[in-house]
């Protein structure tokens, strides 16, 4: 745990989920366990356990307790019988699954937003571009405040362009599995295959496709985002298939030493 620093040490106001940790620390601590097990500060099945994250966050266990419950309806978290609360696990089979229904989802969602969205959807969309517009793209962890600024700032226009859907369950979903999908890669990307994709501009002429209505040109662009996000996810795949080579290749040379050792 805490190869990175939480997001609860953060300063900026917008990271901090509009949640006063004063008056709703369950909240706040389901917010925090979130935000950090999608950015890797807590390693894969690594173990939950109540007394180290009242530490780790500075608030009581009940809050803990009930944060995790929280959590583990996203997927994030399972539960293992009698041993209580892990983080989820990563795998090639997972992250293909995952990728497929989360596009799928994401052009439902899209376009119910287009058949039942109005003139003030239209314009919250256009003001959380016109406010992602100031945030730099960061794509590293040399400065993980500024890195989460900027998947803030993603993940609010995203969430924008589709809550014209008027469908909580569906943005519940669509939620749900796009915190899954970035939290493979912050674990596993090679970063340098998307720091030079010109996000900003992506976003823009998306933006001008919903507010002038055309929505045959925003499906092809949708597409073609997905599609520019392709080498990211080549790489993604590679780290999971060498991940899951390493307990093989540990178990044929335990093999290999039993049979030479008879």
């Amino acid at each position: 745990m805490a190869r990175l620093v939480s997001v609860a040490t953060f300063n900026d106001p917008r990271l901090l989920g509009g949640i006063d940790v004063r008056t709703n620390p369950t909240q706040a601590a389901a917010y925090w366990l979130r935000r950090d097990i999608v950015r890797g500060v807590f390693d894969p099945l690594e173990r939950l356990k109540v007394e180290q994250l009242t530490k780790f966050y500075g608030v009581g266990h009940s809050p803990v307790r009930e944060a995790i419950l929280l959590v583990s309806a996203s997927g994030l978290v399972v539960h293992e019988h009698q041993k209580g609360y892990r983080v989820a696990g990563i795998s090639s089979t997972d992250y293909d699954d995952l990728i497929d229904i989360y596009q799928r989802t994401y052009h439902l969602a899209l376009t119910m937003a287009v058949q039942r969205g109005d003139e003030d959807w239209e314009e919250r969309v256009v003001l959380a571009l016109h406010r992602s517009m100031k945030i730099r793209k960061v794509m590293t962890d040399g400065d993980p405040e500024a890195r989460e600024l900027w998947q803030y700032a993603y993940k609010n226009l995203h969430n924008e362009i589709l809550s014209g859907c008027g469908s909580p369950l569906l943005m519940g979903i669509v939620g749900d599995l796009g915190d899954r999908a970035e939290r493979y890669v912050n674990l596993c990307a090679d970063m340098a295959t998307d720091r030079e994709r010109d996000s900003h501009s992506e976003h823009r002429v998306i933006v001008d496709a919903i507010v002038s209505g055309d929505v045959d040109r925003l499906n092809s662009l949708l597409d073609r985002f997905f599609e520019t996000g392709e080498p990211m996810r080549v790489s993604i795949r590679a780290r999971l298939a060498e991940l899951e080579t390493k307990p093989r290749r540990r178990r044929a040379m335990a093999a290999d030493a039993s049979a030479s050792a008879a």
